[in-house]
């Protein structure tokens, strides 16, 4: 799998995407610093990376620091890419690429353009000692009452492959889960 092949049809028809995840030093502790969505993008109120799509002939790793910069205010000097954390490929044919780094600002100077209603940080000690909770759902398939049952064998009683999703949720105030809360999970499995 490490060196998956994907041809290139496939590969065009997924939406691509790169987030940085963004480490602080604060009190000489390393934090990982989140935004809460601004009401002014989808998915307003959830917790994020900062990240965004990746433009036509951009690579992804200067997606996510251009979108980190953009979204923070940051200057090219308050960011240090460290590397590549974790690739996610989502059942919604999104292609999700994630790096780390540090942020070599403090906090407190930290201000956030009109996409982000707030930022806040999570020791990295804290999450390492609090993994997150795990739920599984299945994911149920609804046909539509048209659905040509007459033409696959055993018509409505088809054997279809059964599919589930799993729901990763860290107890922190705001709560961080979905998506993000997977990313976080990958990320703190190398992290020393």
């Amino acid at each position: 799998m490490k060196n998956l092949q994907v041809d290139d049809e496939f590969y065009k028809k997924l939406s691509k995407y790169a987030v940085f995840i963004p480490i602080i030093n604060i009190d000489g502790k390393d934090h990982i610093l989140f935004e809460v969505r601004s009401n002014l993008i989808s998915q307003a109120g959830e917790v994020s990376f900062p990240g965004g799509g990746v433009n036509e002939g951009e690579k992804f790793e200067m997606a996510a620091i251009r979108e980190c910069r953009e979204e923070l205010n940051l200057d090219e000097k308050d960011i240090s890419l460290i590397g590549y954390s974790s690739m996610i490929l989502s059942s919604s044919n999104r292609l999700i690429k994630a790096y780390y780094g540090r942020i070599n600002k403090n906090f407190e100077n930290i201000s956030y353009n009109m996409e982000v209603d707030s930022i806040f940080t999570v020791s990295i000690d804290y999450l390492k000692k609090n993994p997150p909770e795990k739920y599984t759902a299945k994911l149920k398939m609804d046909l539509p009452d048209d659905f040509p049952f007459e033409k696959i064998p055993n018509g409505k009683n088809y054997n279809f492959w059964q599919r589930y999703h799993t729901f990763y949720f860290y107890n922190t105030k705001p709560v961080i889960w979905g998506m993000t809360a997977n990313v976080l999970k990958d990320f703190l499995k190398f992290y020393k």
